[in-house]
């Protein structure tokens, strides 16, 4: 998961690379803290190997004195100084430096091996009686057979082990799918003034296959399972999974009964619940092809419901963890929500590198839930849909920019902000367009009767950005305006803000202290005939601190503070406190 710049980098590129925290840089770093020390390699490439092996500009060196980057007190002084005085079998660069702190080149140390050999050739050919050569070949061929034991074992060793190896390549799972994934568990509660909720203790495991077929290309499948409720509009009383908040009711009779459906907020949406409300079932929520046309253009064609995240940069790096469990403790703080309102789905996304710093992203994609559903108003054309065009620009190797378009169409009761149903930011308000739009209302229809509503069709305009003074620190932020329409009703506006903050690395190699201060998605106005609203902003302040126990287990405390929840000041606040553990392997 050498360094690389976390802004660049996909979640399908870090998958690819065996990242399971896409923006894991936190061990990238401090490797690269280890080589601070250490001259810059990429100065010499290109010529050590021509140094070292005739290039005429260095005679032998006969005395340790002449390399000027080797002192007395280094702790190989005395094994030079008698390689160098006794043997004369030592070379050094041009510069006259010996550059003993560099990893060994094969090239480095064929010379290295070479000058000694023509060395010890001259000195037998010169005076084969000398007592000084006599002994040390005496030595040698004395160490041979007191380590013929121990060479013969070595031997035996490695045959051992190049049997295993045999056996492996014959019988592994197979030579081109690696097995990644996590297991989430979450300890949550809500606390604030007239508060009802129970402590919750919920679970979701996460399994990706990730094969390349050619080297270039990647074909991703993602399991999840969890204990997350996904809401029940049939039950009595109904709920929607999270946990009770304010948010926003529809009424109706019907034989002569008169029945209620809320819509709970989803600010403050947890991102351990996220593909966790499968029941305890093992769902395939993404089945993704993506491979390369060319040296620029990489099309990605994706099944069931994958997000737009998943190719789209989201120039949120560290907090945006694509659901390993390591980043936010909210959906909210991991990326900006205009990439959350056409939920997930079946289609086609684009990146193409129109220059070495400037990438467009276009993508399409159709319903998740309706895709394959032959009968009218579904299907990959004709049911709900959602269009991406994304422009980002890295400006400096720590410095991108990106502005983003939106335009999604969503059926009768489709519209919010949710993946496929499940809400998972914004004020209910916003996400049912001040209850004309009540997500779920398809079933809720059943119980109350039917409700006037009308399909949606939103244009939504973004701008986000990323900035890391230092590898220890990185800001990102985003704002969005969306202008929905209800269609035959009236237009509105939502708008969504935030600015979050990253300290990898603080304490210890692999932790992160993470903040995150903005609004979630409220609804400013609509036309229609909206239900009286609140337009208050609703600010989201989250804090967390992941504490890294090795390089597969974490622990994360974290506490969100909704003010004004569902935008409105009357609205008690409200603090959700949470204890994730993550188990990555």
């Amino acid at each position: 998961m050498s360094q690389v710049t976390p802004t660049d980098q996909t979640a399908e590129e870090q998958t690819a690379e065996g990242k399971p925290v896409p923006n894991n840089t936190a061990s990238d770093n401090a490797s690269d803290n280890l080589s601070d020390n250490l001259p810059d390699n990429n100065e010499i490439d290109s010529t050590r190997s021509t140094d070292l092996l005739g290039s005429g500009t260095l005679d032998q060196i006969t005395s340790v004195t002449q390399l000027s980057d080797v002192q007395p007190t280094d702790w190989a002084y005395q094994a030079l100084q008698s390689l160098v005085e006794r043997y004369g079998c030592i070379v050094g660069y041009p510069d006259q430096t010996y550059r003993g702190q560099r990893a060994l080149t094969r090239f480095e140390f064929a010379a290295g091996v070479n000058a000694c050999l023509d060395r010890i050739n001259e000195l037998i050919a010169a005076s084969t009686a000398d007592a000084a050569t006599q002994a040390d070949l005496a030595t040698l061929q004395r160490l041979q057979e007191e380590f013929a034991a121990e060479l013969a074992q070595l031997r035996g060793r490695v045959d051992v082990l190049e049997a295993r190896v045999s056996e492996l390549e014959a019988n592994q799972f197979s030579t081109t799918t690696k097995l990644s994934g996590n297991a989430i568990f979450a300890v949550a509660d809500v606390f604030g003034e007239n508060d009802s909720n129970q402590t919750v203790f919920q679970h979701r495991e996460n399994i990706s296959l990730t094969t390349s077929f050619t080297g270039r290309d990647l074909l991703l499948i993602s399991l999840f399972a969890g204990n997350a409720p996904v809401g029940n509009l049939n039950a009595d009383p109904p709920y929607t999974g999270t946990f009770d908040l304010p948010g926003i009711e529809i009424s109706g009779t019907v034989g002569g009964v008169n029945r209620t459906i809320t819509g709970t907020t989803a600010e403050g949406t947890l991102s351990s619940t996220f593909g966790a409300t499968t029941g305890d079932t093992l769902q395939a929520l993404t089945l993704a092809y993506s491979f390369p046309v060319g040296e620029r253009l990489n099309i990605a064609v994706a099944q069931t419901l994958s997000p737009f995240q998943l190719y789209a940069p989201t120039l949120n790096p560290y907090l945006s963890d694509f659901e390993s469990g390591t980043g936010a403790i909210s959906i909210f703080g991991e990326n900006n929500p205009i990439y959350a309102l056409s939920g997930g789905g079946t289609g086609v996304i684009l990146n193409y590198a129109l220059t070495d710093s400037l990438t467009l992203t276009a993508g399409y994609l159709a319903d998740g839930l309706a895709v394959g559903n032959p009968a009218p108003g579904n299907g990959l054309f004709n049911g709900g849909y959602g269009v991406l065009g994304q422009l980002t620009w890295r400006v400096t190797d720590n410095f991108s920019i990106a502005g983003v378009y939106t335009n999604d169409y969503a059926p009768s009761g489709r519209f919010g902000f949710n993946y496929n149903g499940v809400g998972v930011t914004g004020t209910a308000v916003a996400n049912t367009l001040a209850g004309q739009d009540l997500l779920g209302t398809r079933i809720a229809e059943q119980r109350i009767g039917a409700i006037d509503q009308s399909p949606v069709i939103t244009n939504g305009y973004g701008v986000q950005f990323n900035w890391q003074s230092s590898s220890r620190f990185s800001i990102s932020g985003w704002f969005s305006t969306f202008y929905p329409r209800l269609i035959g009703e009236g237009d509105g506006n939502i708008l969504t803000y935030a600015l979050t903050f990253a300290f990898p690395d603080l304490g210890q190699r692999g932790n992160l202290l993470g903040l995150v201060v903005g609004a979630e998605p409220y609804l400013t106005e609509i036309g229609g005939n909206p239900q009286e609203f609140d337009v208050d902003v609703p600010l989201h302040i989250e804090a967390f601190y992941r504490h890294r126990l090795n390089d597969n287990i974490f622990i994360t405390p974290g506490i969100i503070w909704l003010t004004a929840p569902n935008q409105s000041n009357d609205n008690p606040d409200a603090v959700i406190a949470t204890l994730r553990t993550t188990f990555l392997f």
